[in-house]
């Protein structure tokens, strides 16, 4: 997104889901120049969201392990600093957060704990979508749309 911005573009809005919701919110935070934030499905923890992705695919706690610290030695910062609690507070753009209650992979509350945690955002509380339906259902995507415009 540097280089978009180094060429004069432009970011009038950022969506992520799950775990990248995580890391668009962490950019926001540091300061990226976007005009709004759609954070879709985020982990509030993302260490819980690795567990949760080593025992779908069978990998050992120790091979998660070592993926968490080499994610954390990448990005120069431990994975709970990802969490709600430490980003939120530095969002300093519209927030929407879009959230299924019935959500198997990310509990409804992660996405709660995002809402409540930046300031002014904004709660779209989804039913019978889940983790992966709310990003084509045509409903949540007209209100997402609707939120960019506004």
């Amino acid at each position: 997104m540097g280089r978009l911005q180094q060429e004069g573009h432009r970011i009038g809005l950022l969506a992520a889901h799950s775990l990248g919701a995580n890391a668009a919110a962490h950019a926001a935070s540091r300061g990226l120049a976007i005009g709004k934030l759609v954070l879709i499905a985020p982990p509030a923890s993302p260490g819980n969201y690795t567990r949760y992705f080593a025992q779908v695919f069978g990998l050992s706690e120790a091979t998660r392990s070592a993926m968490q610290k080499r994610i954390e030695a990448r990005e120069g910062m431990l994975m709970q600093h990802f969490e709600p609690r430490h980003v939120a507070p530095r969002i300093r753009v519209p927030t929407l957060v879009v959230h299924d209650r019935g959500d198997a992979i990310n509990a409804f509350a992660d996405g709660q704990a995002f809402a409540h945690a930046v300031q002014g955002a904004q709660l779209l509380a989804t039913e019978g979508l889940g983790h992966r339906k709310i990003l084509k259902d045509p409903a949540v995507l007209a209100q997402v749309a609707v939120f960019a415009a506004a």
